[in-house]
């Protein structure tokens, strides 16, 4: 066999396996440009390198490397005097939105890196002398760029693939694996406003205290108190109205504040109530985009010393996938 390093001739027989794929598991994509997740190779910790999407994912992500050296013959030495050289490189096809690994990192395991990684895709490295059948180990990570809502790609899983090799002085496979890059890719999810909440025009009373609520179910405007406020026509009273978008039938958490103050000529707080429950499955199924409406209500009290005027003010709701 040849391999890498001081000579080209070596006496010894190299094998090599991959555990494990490097797995970044569930992200939310950007709704445009791709995404780069750098999975960190000493930790196996993922971060976003660049773009607008987000891992929901927490799991390690890093791949094992493992590599073992067995003489040919009792007296050979190249196992514990030869260093060893090791290619990485991406290999095979694509699926769903993962796009091909663009970079990759090394780390120290068991193996010890004597030669740090020269070359951009693939990359070299070497590893110190493993020593007789001894099994020693580094670690791998990556960039792993996943592609927007606008690629037009599909969401849901999706794979990319690379290779790790001994290769000998002149870049030949003498011992290698592959494995599997993953994703489970989810559209970007997003909330809008398609109606606001408003009270219409109210009279405050002249005597005593009335509270002024909107239904969020029904959107019936009543007035509950021993004041006389009067509630005009015109403007018609309007429940708050959101829809959800993002990758049908996968779960959300909704969150919509418990109260909300309007600014005016003195400030007004109401009591919110919605019809969105904590959490709530999007319609449809993954491979597909999905949807869900909500709507809010509230109720305020007014009395006879209420300042009058125009009351506004900027209502917040957020959602993210599970």
């Amino acid at each position: 066999m040849a391999l890498g390093g001081p000579a080209a001739s070596v006496a010894a027989n190299y094998t090599l396996n991959i555990t494990g794929p490097m797995d970044i598991g569930t992200v939310a994509a950007a709704a445009s440009g791709d995404t780069v997740f750098r999975i960190d190779a000493g930790s196996g910790a993922v971060s976003v390198a660049s773009g607008a999407g987000r891992r929901i994912s927490t799991a390690s992500a890093r791949a094992q490397v493992n590599v073992t050296c067995r003489p040919s013959r009792a007296a050979d030495t190249d196992c514990t005097t030869r260093t060893v050289r090791i290619r990485i490189g991406t290999i095979g096809a694509l699926t769903g939105r993962a796009r091909a690994f663009s970079t990759f990192y090394v780390a120290n395991g068991t193996a010890s890196i004597v030669a740090p990684p020269s070359g951009v895709m693939p990359i070299t490295l070497e590893l110190a002398p493993l020593g007789n059948n001894s099994a020693r180990n580094f670690f791998v990570g990556a960039d792993f760029p996943v592609a927007g809502d606008e690629s037009g790609l599909a969401s849901g899983n999706g794979e990319n693939a690379f290779y790790v090799y001994v290769v000998n002085a002149t870049d030949q496979m003498i011992a290698g694996d592959t494995d599997k890059g993953r994703v489970r890719a989810l559209r970007s999810v997003s909330v809008s406003s398609t109606s606001n909440l408003g009270f219409g025009r109210i009279q405050r009373p002249t005597t005593g205290t009335n509270t002024i609520t909107l239904n969020a179910t029904s959107g019936a405007r009543t007035m509950t108190g021993g004041g006389n406020a009067f509630a005009y026509p015109t403007p018609a009273p309007t429940r708050g109205a959101f829809t959800i978008a993002g990758e049908g039938g996968q779960q959300v958490s909704i969150s919509v504040p418990s109260n909300l103050t309007l600014s005016g000529p003195a400030d007004l707080g109401v009591v919110l109530t919605d019809t969105a429950p904590a959490t709530r499955n999007l319609s449809g199924a993954l491979g597909a985009a999905g949807t869900y409406s909500f709507t809010v209500g509230g109720s305020f009290t007014l009395n006879p010393t209420t300042p009058v005027g125009t009351y506004s003010g900027v209502l917040t709701v957020t959602v993210d996938y599970n």
